[in-house]
């Protein structure tokens, strides 16, 4: 993807988060609904899209914190959901910011949809625009976070399913990948790992186990082209 000149890069980068923020604004509004249907408070639902900025782990902690699930449920939780964004962190480093603050912005709001973005463009409009592209991109979500929790259970009795809107966004981005690389292996790699971690142990643990055979399936994919 690039970028058209401008003379602010954040000018350029509001622009080139546009695209995200088309799927964040709904995504983000989705959350905030459902996180007030399930128990929590407005105020919480905000902060998590400010603090914790997770789109499928924030999703996945609505049914785990109205059960009252434990800190080592959520830690395990946590990292077989965000796990893979330390392998989007890697090939980023080159373009992060050198001043410690905003390198470490950068990183913690690194996400797939961002990834994704940033991935497309030429290493000089990765390195001037990562950081200000990471802040919109957040921007996009907290506010829809923000109008869904303050809209809460009057929108939620008309607007049925949506908790499907980040599957949705994940479908789009993975759909954008597959048209830009033609790369078939790693969806394949999930989805038979889906398969086969959900006939192989509770549902429970569907998750990680799918997470682990995907990687071991593509590692070995990967390790044998590479030999060859």
């Amino acid at each position: 993807m690039s970028v058209p000149a401008v003379s602010s890069p954040w000018l350029a980068a509001l622009r080139a988060s546009l695209p995200v923020g088309l799927g964040y604004l709904p995504a983000g509004f989705a959350f905030g609904v459902l996180a007030v249907e399930g128990g929590l408070p407005a105020w919480l639902a905000l902060a998590m899209s400010v603090f914790v900025y997770a789109g499928a782990l924030q999703y996945a902690a609505i049914p785990m914190m109205a059960a009252g699930a434990g800190l080592p449920t959520f830690a395990l939780t946590t990292l077989a959901i965000n796990f893979r964004h330390l392998l989007y962190a890697l090939p980023m480093i080159p373009s992060l910011p050198r001043r410690r603050l905003p390198r470490a912005y950068a990183l913690a709001t690194l996400t797939d949809e961002t990834y994704s973005l940033l991935s497309t463009m030429s290493p000089v409009e990765r390195a001037t625009l990562l950081l200000p592209v990471s802040l919109f991109n957040q921007i996009w979500w907290v506010l829809g976070t923000a109008v869904g929790s303050l809209s809460g259970s009057t929108v939620a009795t008309h607007v049925p399913n949506l908790d499907f809107a980040l599957p949705c966004l994940f479908l789009i981005l993975a759909i954008e990948q597959y048209l830009g690389n033609r790369l078939w292996h790693p969806a394949a790699a999930g989805a038979v790992g889906l398969l086969a971690a959900s006939w192989l142990v509770p549902s429970q643990h569907v998750l990680v186990v799918a997470l682990g055979l995907a990687v071991a399936w593509l590692a070995v994919g990967f390790g044998g082209e590479g030999k060859a």
